[in-house]
């Protein structure tokens, strides 16, 4: 038998149980995205049903409290259609109040006062107070508006001595908007079904088929079961797979139809292509077979010539063939030596190989070693860090929770409140700049600097904190340019001269000093404390490297602030790098970054520091969060309005029109991005400042905010003159133009 026909019988016979199975398969997919497809359909109903009881459920909890109302037993009226008003949605929910014989007491729907429409709800009325539960209703037409609508009744219990009921009719279009979900296929239909058969809502023809019976077999199939799956033809004459279930409260049916062509069609695709698939493999086995059979017949003569000229003593003639196997045959006898040799050297090199990946190992182990045992050291020191300031703020609180402390010591707890919160917002910061510097996403906001004047005002700022006291500072600066980013130096400067006074002994002598050198701003900040020894000085701006405390002093910090100087200079364009003569001689620690010239002219003068009136909406969805800087800027001489969501939001702008807007992004109904755009949209509106005061503080947070809008952008917790700042800032900018 020829290769050839070997090659054929060997392609079908690989090929023929791969043809079974693919049919198999292929029926297997088929059923398992249509049953994927019906589940979601099913799901979609549970979870509409869903929606349908939480409304109803919101609404007998909101009618048993008017039922309770002091209100009604006084019979303050007028005051009952107030609270009343309160919990409508208007225009698609309203609240009623109606007599024992099912006269409307009053309505919300129309002004208070207004005369009652004839009795039409006495037998409805006269259930609820009989059996002393709720009731939901059906559809009818209301006798005041008019329209479609379902209602819930339920039994006063504050009634004065008088049987009431208190009520809450639904419009049809309340039930469009909350139950009838969008994220649906386009050709999926979403209806809800009264306990008569009738359309309270349905996705598609709405405005033709509400109060109109649905389908009688849906209707049948919902009598007859709790929950089901039925597949006929819908009012539109589609057929379809029609999921449906009851609300458990309403006692409604709903139901969610899909097109079978929809379901099936997905299984259909996966079909077509399993099938495609199959027909290439075949082709390509039975190509395979044609082109290279010929192919092996040549290079396997080729090699019995070889064979036999070898048996016969004679040197064979080796001719290059198209496959590799044979030219290792036709060439094995001629190099058996060559192999043998080039297999002892190889032998060799493994061993070799082995040797050095044992060594490197062996390294890689100890490394990993070492950076667990700093990274546990680490994490202590960070339970450490975040213990002290956290054990502090909670004795002060629960001091002034007692009560019966004096002023004095009032605002001694609140004084340490606040600085063990800035403590902790500095530990959060220096760990997110960590984390963003190496993530290269840390983005400088450089502008012209004095950097004498940087060092003597941040040397000022810390001589007054009481890390500093006992210390002796000594500034020699002169007047150097740089182009820097103002923030990003000051936090070098104070991470330098904090790590000098961490490792300094008291009332020691701290020296900084800034110099120009060529075209270099230079600065070095020396100490004469405990020093760096020499195996640590290569290392000392690792992050979370630290060396042995000084003598009678506790471990402290998280050893990342050396590591964010180093990426911080070396962002401005400049080097750092670190000396000492060992252990108890101090250290020196100096950073150079490019100089520019000096400018021309000054700096434009600072926004005003008093809120002088403005008007300001603050939007935040967190209770005390807004209430406490909603204070906090009206002690800033702002006049504050506040909202706790998006809709809200965009309403009292509408309506107050305010001078500036603080709005948060983590909002519960839109976030604060649509929020700007929908302001920015709207002529009225498109020119009022947006700050933007978040807890979301990455990049592309900023950049998100300033494609919706935003003026500015601040993180969460903010410092009260960064703050008015900003406000100032944006407020003039606007009256500029």
């Amino acid at each position: 038998m020829r290769i050839r026909t070997h090659l054929v019988l060997m392609a079908t016979a690989v090929l023929l149980p791969v043809a079974l199975a693919a049919g198999i398969a292929l029926e297997k997919i088929r059923d398992g995205e249509r049953d994927a497809a019906l589940r979601g359909l099913r799901e979609t109903v549970r979870a509409t049903a869903l929606i349908v009881d939480r409304e109803a459920q919101g609404s007998l909890s909101a009618l048993k409290a008017l039922g309770l109302s002091e209100h009604l037993e006084t019979g303050n009226f007028k005051a009952f259609y107030a609270q009343a008003t309160a919990m409508n949605q208007p225009p698609d929910v309203w609240t009623l109040l109606l007599d024992s014989q099912g006269r409307q007491i009053l309505n919300t729907v129309a002004p208070y006062g207004t005369p009652p429409p004839p009795p039409s709800a006495q037998a409805r009325v006269a259930q609820v107070l009989g059996s002393g539960k709720p009731l939901i209703t059906d559809l009818f037409v209301g006798p005041v508006t008019g329209k479609l609508l379902t209602t819930i009744y339920v039994p006063a219990a504050a009634g004065g001595g008088k049987s009431m009921v208190v009520a809450q009719g639904f419009s049809v279009d309340h039930w469009k908007k909350t139950a009838l979900q969008r994220e649906l296929p386009a050709d999926w239909i979403v209806a809800v079904i009264d306990r008569q058969g009738r359309f309270i809502a349905r996705s598609h023809k709405t405005g033709d088929l509400l109060g109109q019976a649905a389908r009688p077999e849906l209707v049948a199939a919902a009598a007859a079961a709790q929950d089901g799956l039925i597949r006929h033809s819908t009012v539109e004459g589609v057929e379809s797979y029609d999921a449906f279930a009851h609300s458990s409260l309403t006692g409604w049916t709903i139901a969610v139809a899909a097109p079978v062509q929809s379901i099936e069609a997905a299984a259909g695709r996966a079909i077509q292509v399993a099938l495609a698939g199959m027909l290439l493999a075949v082709g390509a086995a039975i190509f395979a077979a044609a082109a290279f059979g010929q192919r092996f017949i040549r290079a396997i003569e080729s090699a019995g010539r070889a064979a036999v000229a070898l048996g016969r003593g004679e040197k064979p003639r080796v001719r290059a063939t198209a496959l590799d196997e044979v030219n290792e045959l036709n060439q094995a006898l001629v190099e058996a030596g060559t192999l043998l040799a080039a297999e002892r050297q190889q032998r060799q090199a493994a061993e070799a190989e082995r040797e050095r990946l044992l060594a490197g190992e062996m390294s890689a182990r100890e490394a990993a070693q070492a950076q667990n045992v700093a990274k546990d050291q680490f994490l202590a020191m960070l339970g450490h860090e975040l213990r002290n300031p956290l054990a502090a703020i909670s004795g002060a609180t629960s001091l002034l929770e007692i009560g019966g402390v004096g002023k004095d010591r009032s605002g001694r707890y609140l004084e340490i409140i606040r600085r063990q919160n800035r403590h902790l917002g500095h530990i959060v910061n220096d760990l997110l700049d960590v984390s963003r510097l190496m993530a290269g996403k840390i983005t400088l906001e450089p502008h012209p600097l004095n950097l004498g004047a940087c060092v003597t005002s941040c040397v000022e700022a810390l001589r007054a904190t009481e890390r500093a006291i006992g210390y002796r500072i000594t500034v020699r600066a002169g007047a150097v340019w740089i182009d820097g980013d103002a923030v990003r130096i000051e936090q070098i400067l104070n991470n330098l001269i904090t790590n000098a006074l961490k490792f300094s002994p008291a009332s020691s002598e701290i020296v900084v000093e800034v110099h120009h050198d060529g075209g270099k701003a230079v600065v070095s900040v020396r100490d004469a404390g405990a020093g760096i020894s020499a195996d640590l000085l290569p290392r000392v701006f690792d992050p979370f490297m630290q060396g042995p405390p000084p003598q009678n002093r506790m471990q402290s910090g998280l050893g990342i602030g050396l590591a964010l100087v180093k990426q911080l200079v070396e962002l401005h364009g400049g080097v750092v790098h670190a000396t000492s003569g060992g252990q108890g001689e101090g250290a020196t620690f100096t950073f150079w970054i490019p100089s520019i010239p000096a400018p021309g002219s000054a700096a434009p003068a600072g926004p005003a520091t008093t809120g002088s009136g403005r008007r300001l909406l603050y939007v935040e969805d967190n209770p005390d969060a807004r209430e406490t800087m909603a204070e906090l800027l009206r002690s800033f001489g702002y006049q504050v309005a506040e909202a706790g969501d998006g809709l809200g939001a965009v309403a009292a702008v509408l309506a107050a029109r305010p001078d500036a807007v603080l709005l948060d992004i983590g909002l519960p109904d839109i976030d604060g991005y649509e929020v700007a755009r929908r302001l920015r949209a709207n002529p009225a509106t498109q020119f009022i400042p947006l700050v933007a005061l978040t807890g979301y503080g990455q990049l592309r947070d900023k950049e998100s905010a300033a494609l919706a809008g935003f003026d500015a952008h601040l993180v969460k917790p903010v410092d009260p003159q960064q703050l008015m700042h900003t406000i100032e800032q944006v407020l003039s900018r606007t009256a500029v133009a």
